[in-house]
């Protein structure tokens, strides 16, 4: 994922590549769970427009971003990871004129289809977070909820 070129990504005029980017670079180098945590609400941040609820196409490679994150680094980055994940789904809907992501092994594929498909593709290791009591656990719920919403399937919110 680190050679991801989030220029090639096309967004409205306030999707910033640079701070995805520099996101990913932050969190290569961090050297603790809390720079790495970090790193993460960074690049969720690059990829969103938190105040109006959109996802701009950039949010497909980093959900990747994010489930690997989920899968590989307990404690407070797998949470950061995780609350990004849930507060997207079925919350969020694609900013208004670009719905759809290039993906290029897929082709074009639907902003939020892009999405589910990585979610769904990393059922197996959710499921194991979900069980593991590691650091007491507490990601457990976080885990459980995203896989119930899989199941459920993403509403997106006023559709």
């Amino acid at each position: 994922m680190d050679h991801m070129d989030w220029d090639r990504i096309p967004g409205p005029t306030w999707y910033l590549p640079e701070a995805a980017r520099a996101a990913m670079e932050a969190l290569t180098r961090s050297v603790d769970a809390r720079q790495a945590a970090r790193a993460l609400a960074d690049l969720r941040y690059a990829v969103t427009n938190d105040h109006a609820g959109t996802l701009y196409p950039a949010a497909v490679p980093a959900a990747s971003v994010l489930l690997e994150a989920i899968g590989e680094q307990p404690g407070p980055p797998r949470q950061e990871a995780l609350n990004a994940l849930l507060d997207w789904w079925g919350c969020f809907c694609p900013e208004p004129g670009f719905g759809t992501y290039e993906d290029p092994l897929a082709g074009s594929v639907g902003l939020i289809e892009g999405i589910v498909r990585r979610v769904r593709g990393a059922t197996d290791m959710l499921r194991r977070v979900a069980d593991d009591p590691s650091g007491g656990g507490g990601h457990r719920p976080g885990a459980k909820l995203l896989l119930a919403r899989l199941d459920e399937g993403w509403s997106e919110a006023g559709g």
